[in-house]
C-alpha cells in the first residue's frame, strides 16, 4: 500500500470517529434536554410534602430580590 493511500484510509476513518462522536454528543443533549423537561414538569405538576414554614406566605411564587427583614 502507498504512503497517500495509508494517509487517505487514515482520514476516512478518523472521520468515522468523529461521526460517532457527534452521534454520542447528539443522544447526550437529547436526554439532559429531556432530563431537564421532566425536571420542569415534575416542579409544577408535584405539591412539597410539607407545609409551608409559619413565617412563610403560602403563595407559590418566589423572587430572587432580598427582601427587608421586619425584626
Amino acid at each position: 500500500m502507498t504512503e497517500h493511500r495509508a494517509k487517505h484510509r487514515m482520514r476516512h476513518r478518523a472521520r468515522r470517529v468523529h461521526a460517532a462522536d457527534r452521534a454520542r454528543r447528539q443522544v447526550a443533549a437529547g436526554l439532559l434536554a429531556a432530563g431537564a423537561l421532566a425536571a420542569t414538569f415534575l416542579t409544577v405538576a408535584v405539591e412539597p410534602a410539607a407545609p409551608p414554614a409559619p413565617d412563610r406566605s403560602p403563595a407559590g411564587t418566589t423572587s430572587d430580590v432580598a427582601q427587608l427583614s421586619r425584626d
